[in-house]
């Protein structure tokens, strides 16, 4: 039976085998944090188009975001309804504006999303039905129950049915809260309301009446998405940018994660913090074999070879790994959960960062371990003497 001198060696000095998991568990909570984050972004960024039920988009070609899609004719949306294959067609209008708390008086910027009663533009039945009941009259909205407390809900949450009957401006206008829904606006906006469209018009008094934000066409049985939407970028006018909804999601996706610093600044995250847990794991094994270096000689003198030497410091690299990677995931879900329930975004745990992280925590203490085995090569017998 073999002796576990790996094992040994990371359980004789308790306190520093302790420090170096530590360090890897808190590199590993920084790199879930950062993909936890990046998740956030790709989750936010179609967070709305989403819940919309639509296989083809018709919107500005200077759109940028759900927030500033800009606009084009409505004209165009008819004639895209007038195109082979489309059943029908709903125009969804979108914009920022300054909504006044109603306890405090301070304006802050709100999603505002404008839809005709009569389309049935999301995917949940249920949330069509409540559009058709509440948003009668144009001062009535339904608010989000993801937005922010900062907006100045009654009792504290835009959950409860109290904020019902609710009346502040939106724009200058003044609006009553006939409802609630949930869906979240992302990293769009800190919160979202639902408005007619004639309500749309009165509060977003920048957006000119004729002109459109979006316009969501559902396709009769049977036809194709591609094919539909090729034939309407041959009949409309190259003033308007015509997608499929996988094509929607997809340059959504992208915009965000790759066209922003959002996805820079996370990507950033995760080599710092391989980087951080390098440097830590290094330092404790260069610390452990400086401190056994007598030991190796002696095994070395013994005639166990470099290569005998060199896989006890990398079992004790990758016992590191392990050892840190448990704690670090219960931190990082722990972690999840407060920033999703506080900040209102959605940072999910997947199983592709799972693994991700699992393999860079294995990669980080191996290289770790490799640039500290050359200290076992300087185990000279003589020294003994």
């Amino acid at each position: 039976m073999k002796t576990p001198l790996a094992w040994l060696n990371l359980i004789h000095n308790r306190v520093r085998t302790a420090v170096a998991v530590s360090g890897v568990a808190f590199a590993i909570v920084l790199m879930f944090m950062q993909l936890g984050f990046l998740e956030a972004v790709k989750a936010s960024a179609t967070l709305i188009y989403k819940g919309l039920d639509f296989d083809i988009c018709i919107r500005s070609p200077d759109y940028l975001n759900m927030a500033d899609a800009r606009t084009f004719p409505g004209s165009r949306l008819l004639q895209a309804k007038g195109t082979e294959g489309v059943a029908r067609g709903a125009a969804f209008q979108t914009s920022v504006a300054p909504w006044r708390n109603p306890t405090s008086g301070e304006k802050r910027g709100i999603l505002v999303m404008g839809i005709g009663t009569a389309d049935d533009v999301f995917l949940d039945p249920q949330l069509n039905r409540t559009v058709r009941q509440s948003l009668k009259a144009p001062e009535d909205v339904l608010i989000d129950t993801k937005t922010s407390l900062e907006f100045g809900p009654r009792n504290g949450s835009w959950l409860d049915d109290a904020n019902v009957g609710l009346q502040t401006e939106i724009g200058g206008s003044r609006i009553r809260v006939a409802g609630h829904f949930t869906r979240g606006a992302g990293l769009i906006a800190s919160g979202a309301v639902l408005i007619n469209d004639r309500g749309f018009r009165d509060v977003v008094t920048i957006h000119p009446p004729e002109q459109v934000s979006f316009g969501f066409l559902k396709l009769k049985a049977g036809a194709r998405p591609d094919e539909v939407a090729a034939r309407m970028r041959k009949s409309l006018p190259d003033d308007v940018e015509v997608l499929t909804r996988a094509e929607t999601l997809t340059r959504e996706t992208r915009r965000w994660v790759w066209e922003t610093n959002y996805g820079l600044i996370f990507f950033a995250g995760v080599v710092v913090a391989v980087i951080v847990g390098t440097a830590i794991v290094y330092q404790v094994l260069v610390s452990e074999v400086t401190s056994l270096l007598p030991e190796y000689a002696t095994m070395r003198a013994m005639g166990y070879r470099d290569r005998y030497l060199a896989g006890i410091v990398l079992q004790q690299a990758l016992a590191l790994a392990l050892g840190g990677f448990v704690p670090g995931l219960v931190l990082s879900q722990i972690m999840y959960r407060i920033t999703s329930s506080r900040a209102g975004i959605p940072v999910e745990f997947t199983w592709f960062n799972f693994f991700l992280v699992l393999g860079l925590s294995i990669v980080m203490c191996m290289v770790s371990g490799l640039l500290a085995m050359r200290k076992t090569f300087l185990a000279d017998p003589a020294d003994l003497f």
